[in-house]
């Protein structure tokens, strides 16, 4: 098809990120494309956010700041969709900085090909400290050594149909109002359970491997236990587990049984102490490794470990309480069945898409080289 020139808006939520005003804004402003309008999503902010973002408003670009009194990112979006007439909604995040080429290879789709609804880009890790560099290598993998890939190898890693998120995403404001705009009674995931309805009522996605944004890695454990705790329990109160999930019940579950084994025999724990050793040589030290090239520091291998056990019960426990939430409280049931109600359960997968149709049994043989 022939390309068609639309008008773009950049949204972005935030609350409180006046340090990350700087950074973010000067990479949009870098654009090889600059967008038709930025749209701020402000969360009741009390600190500078907003006179450092005003700043920018001589720029060339018209900037918008509309109140969100939600908080939550998912009706920041919608508040800003709701005063823009732009045909393209590129989301971005403060602290994240998008590459030059990204909102130009974020739109490119979507003016080439009329049918397409949603696009999800890809992200590089930013990691300035051991902890960062050791959170980066293990939990973002593949993100981390992006550049090390072909394009073609790329390619591959993306299943056959993705959900993209909030954290690099574009999508038609067509397609935000088919869908029932983004759910606004999810603290976090509703960038994912909007994309989930998207799937659902028959959107058209696809990856656009050459947009890239650099992503901030938590700096410490706390940070990093409650990022992945909030992800895990916004997944179990939308009805949905991510293959990370999946994987860590079955690793964790077999380990449990072998210590309770333990009242029978002395040799069941030494087998969970085994496995326990290989998975986190395997899924956290190894990878640390990989990523190096050696060993370059020891101190990397308790820091690995911290990681990821903290890592890991994060996402546990926040995918137990969050689907503890959707089975006990019944207004994630109520507000789940009036979002989705109607449509095919066959199009709402209940695992996250990289497992659905496969045996869990073959991933399981390759778990600690991909957890």
């Amino acid at each position: 098809m022939d390309s068609i020139r639309k008008k773009v808006a950049v949204v972005m939520p935030v609350r409180n990120e006046e340090a990350a005003v700087g950074p973010t804004m000067d990479a949009i402003f870098a654009s090889t494309r600059l967008p038709d309008e930025i749209i701020i999503a402000d969360g009741m902010s009390t600190d500078g956010t907003i006179a450092a973002i005003q700043r920018y408003g001589d720029r060339g670009v018209p900037i918008r700041v509309v109140n969100n009194p939600t908080i939550w990112a998912g009706g920041g979006r919608n508040a800003a969709i709701r005063v823009t007439d732009s045909d393209i909604i590129v989301l971005s995040d403060f602290g994240n900085t998008v590459e030059p080429g990204y909102i130009e290879e974020m739109v490119r789709p979507f003016e080439e090909d009329d049918t397409i609804d949603i696009v999800g880009g890809l992200f590089r890790m930013r990691a300035t400290t051991h902890f960062e560099h050791c959170v980066a290598s293990i939990h973002y993998f593949e993100d981390y050594t992006l550049d090390r890939y072909s394009r073609d190898e790329i390619r591959q890693l993306i299943p056959p149909v993705v959900f993209p998120g909030g954290l690099c995403t574009a999508f038609t404001r067509r397609i935000w109002l088919a869908a029932g705009e983004q759910p606004e009674w999810l603290a976090k995931g509703q960038d994912k359970m909007f994309s989930r309805k998207v799937h659902a009522i028959g959107g058209k996605g696809l990856v656009a491997i050459d947009a890239r944004i650099w992503h901030h890695v938590r700096s410490t454990p706390r940070d990093l236990f409650r990022q992945l705790y909030l992800y895990g329990r916004g997944n179990g109160q939308m009805r949905f587990l991510s293959k990370h999930a999946v994987l860590l019940m079955w690793i964790y579950g077999v380990l449990a049984l072998l210590l309770a084994l333990g009242w029978f025999s002395p040799i069941f724990p030494a087998l969970a102490a085994v496995l326990f050793g290989a998975y986190a040589w395997r899924a956290g030290i190894r990878k640390v490794i990989k990523v190096d090239g050696s060993l370059k520091k020891l101190r990397y291998i308790p820091v690995a470990m911290e990681v990821l056990l903290v890592r890991d019960i994060g996402s546990l426990l926040g995918h137990l309480v969050g689907w503890a939430e959707w089975i006990f409280v019944p207004r994630y049931q109520a507000h789940y069945r009036r979002y989705m109600g109607g449509l095919p359960e066959d199009r709402i997968p209940l695992i996250a898409p990289q497992l659905s149709g496969q045996s869990i049994f073959g991933r399981l043989r390759r778990v600690f080289g991909v957890a």
